[in-house]
């Protein structure tokens, strides 16, 4: 076992939470917000708000989270996938969706333009079998499938945020045992993790990390916070392509996302 992995497998054994979820679903935009929320109820000082597995450490009461893409599907063809979440049983995990269009279109640009992974097409990659969209599908339905499994689980999902950043941080806080954190200061994180500010954070590298970080100032495609719109889709991909995502999701996806096409 590789150093990296005896660590990843160490921290979820000893968190009390997971926040999972296929890239490019929002997972650092939700970080950021429920890191603020922590550092200015808990009035902590010098804290890097990103790393969220490591507040525990500054103050007892602040949830044991462990944040994971789990099984690193983006790497992975569907029948590579891991079917069990039986690893998963005795903790709380909180999965994170995004309209699996919108996921795909900015897995490609992650690939392309952060990771140099990938160098053909946004029509080709859609169509790839490693990490692309037959992969995402799959991930979720393996986890609509699996749901019961942990002690509990909280679906959130990317476009409810967007809708109503406070209501659906309050419902994560309540998930995460902390009802009593102030309405104001709900307010106040999902205004400090407005796309404007991330934005700004990321060109300054204020937090000096790759997570929030642009590969090229000059490509609006490198940055972590590219676009972040809903539906942003339609804008990137070809009438051909949309039906073909389109038709995969309507025969493939679990209904219990509440994504209609």
């Amino acid at each position: 076992m590789t150093p990296d992995k005896e660590k990843r497998l160490k921290g979820k054994n000893e968190s009390d939470f997971l926040l999972i979820s296929f890239p490019k679903c929002g997972r650092t935009w939700l970080r950021l917000m429920l890191g603020r929320v922590f550092q200015m109820h808990f009035k902590l000082k010098d804290a890097n708000i990103l790393e969220l597995d490591k507040l525990r450490e500054l103050h007892p009461d602040i949830p044991k989270i462990c944040v994971s893409h789990d099984d690193k599907p983006q790497w992975k063809k569907p029948d590579e996938l891991v079917t069990s979440k039986a690893e998963y049983q005795d903790k709380r995990v909180i999965f994170l969706v995004r309209d699996p269009r919108d996921a795909i279109v900015s897995n490609y640009y992650q690939k392309t333009k952060r990771r140099q992974a990938y160098d053909g097409s946004l029509s080709e990659f859609i169509r790839e079998e490693n990490g692309s969209f037959a992969t995402l599908i799959l991930f979720y339905n393996i986890w609509a499938e699996n749901r019961e499994v942990p002690q509990d689980f909280l679906l959130v999902r990317y476009e409810d945020i967007h809708r109503d950043r406070q209501k659906e941080l309050r419902r994560m806080l309540h998930f995460l045992g902390l009802p009593e954190i102030a309405d104001d200061l709900i307010a106040k994180a999902g205004e400090y993790a407005s796309f404007e500010n991330m934005r700004k954070m990321e060109v300054e590298n204020k937090f000096n990390s790759p997570r929030i970080s642009a590969v090229d100032p000059g490509d609006i495609n490198s940055y972590k916070t590219r676009r972040g719109k809903v539906g942003g889709f339609k804008d990137n991909l070809s009438t051909a392509d949309i039906d073909y995502l389109n038709c995969i999701m309507k025969e493939s996806l679990s209904v219990f996302y509440g994504y209609e096409v």
